[in-house]
């Protein structure tokens, strides 16, 4: 699958951190943005999104208001349409306990805020090169 053809789902209730992700990720890929975990959660877990419409690949922020990181990487992975998607959570806190905790969830990589951008296109195509 080209890069092209693959879907990122990017997740951050900062509306600003959300349109610079959209533009980063978006030269590459193509993108669905959600402001809130709850919209994202909803939104690959719906009925209808069997599979076709789904991401390929999620960038999610740890630090939201209601449905957090945490809750949206449980809620991703008790899924078995999503159990194994690719999640990386961006993070403003550097705090071990809350990468530990990422990973242990499943999530499969976490990148602390502020970050350059091509780093977190070097991690995003790393996921995707995993998934062949």
């Amino acid at each position: 699958m080209s890069a092209s053809a693959r879907t990122v789902l990017l997740v951050d209730d900062d509306p600003i951190m959300l349109a610079f992700l959209e533009r980063a990720v978006g030269a590459s890929y193509a993108v669905v943005t959600k402001a809130d975990g709850a919209a994202a959660r909803d939104w690959l877990l719906a009925p209808e999104a069997s599979g076709e419409g789904r991401a390929d690949l999620v960038v999610a922020d740890l630090q939201m208001p209601g449905l957090d990181g945490f809750g949206f990487t449980e809620a991703v992975r008790a899924d078995p349409r999503t159990e194994r998607l690719p999640i990386l959570i961006l993070s403003g806190s550097d705090k071990s306990e809350d990468r530990i905790r990422c990973l242990r969830l499943g999530a499969d990589d976490f990148v602390v805020k502020p970050f350059n951008p091509e780093e977190l296109m070097a991690r995003i195509d790393n996921l995707f090169r995993r998934l062949g």
